[in-house]
């Protein structure tokens, strides 16, 4: 037990665990400190996110008041989403990684701020539905060893 005890605590999952099981597109790939995203430039928004969600990555001391809304830099200023592209849009900018998943550091918290990982939602959905929906997806992962949560956004005709 003392040699068990001396080991120091797993870590959120990298890229290389996040996608052992395959990914649903390979196109434009961005890792963050604990998602993976893939990118498309057209919708200037992400196709989809991956996360692994556990007890240790939900736990810790990330305060949300310190993290702002940013564009990616890694995102060539043609294609990256704006703050400004929401300002009096009537949508919300909705995380796809949820921050309130990554209190293990604040970084990977901050992480979640990249408006590359936000598609833009009615202020409804993203207020309750969605809401309700990463709640449950936290309290899977406080109940389960790992929780792997893959979201994107549902680009519906006008």
């Amino acid at each position: 037990l003392a040699a068990a005890a001396a080991l120091p605590p797993p870590q959120p999952a990298g890229s290389t665990e996040l996608a052992k099981y395959g990914l649903p597109g390979l196109a434009q790939l961005r890792s963050r400190e604990s998602y993976v995203l893939c990118y498309d430039p057209r919708s200037r928004s992400a196709l989809w996110v991956i996360e692994r969600l556990n007890r240790d990555t939900l736990s810790g001391a990330s305060e949300r008041a310190s993290c702002d809304f940013q564009e990616d830099g890694s995102v060539h200023e043609y294609h990256r989403a704006t703050n400004a592209d929401y300002r009096g849009s009537g949508f919300d900018r909705g995380h796809l990684a949820a921050a309130a998943n990554h209190k293990w550091s604040q970084k990977a918290m901050q992480d979640t701020f990249y408006l590359s990982n936000v598609a833009p939602q009615v202020p409804h959905l993203n207020q309750n539905a969605w809401n309700n929906l990463e709640k449950y997806s936290r309290s899977l992962a406080r109940n389960n060893k790992n929780v792997y949560v893959c979201t994107g956004p549902l680009f519906l005709p006008r």
